[in-house]
């Protein structure tokens, strides 16, 4: 909850990868941030809501069950 208020962008991130895969760059494409979302993402994966997986030369990220419910919780909220 508390990463919900404080961490604004984050919600923004998650809501962006919901519950496809994307390889990094295409996601950083599309939230229009690179070197920040990239510094996001990271945290995000830190935090245990992203999980993030090596493929070749693609790094695919998509959310993990508490990221899936932290977009949940956010879309019930209106954040």
């Amino acid at each position: 909850m508390r990463l919900l208020v404080k961490e604004r962008a984050i919600v923004r991130l998650l809501k962006t990868i919901g519950y496809s895969e994307y390889p990094t760059r295409e996601l950083l494409q599309r939230l229009g941030a690179y070197g920040y979302g990239h510094k996001l993402l990271l945290k995000a994966q830190r935090n245990g809501l992203v999980q993030r997986k090596a493929v070749k030369n693609k790094v695919y990220n998509k959310l993990t069950g508490d990221g899936k419910k932290l977009v949940k919780l956010a879309k019930e909220i209106g954040v």
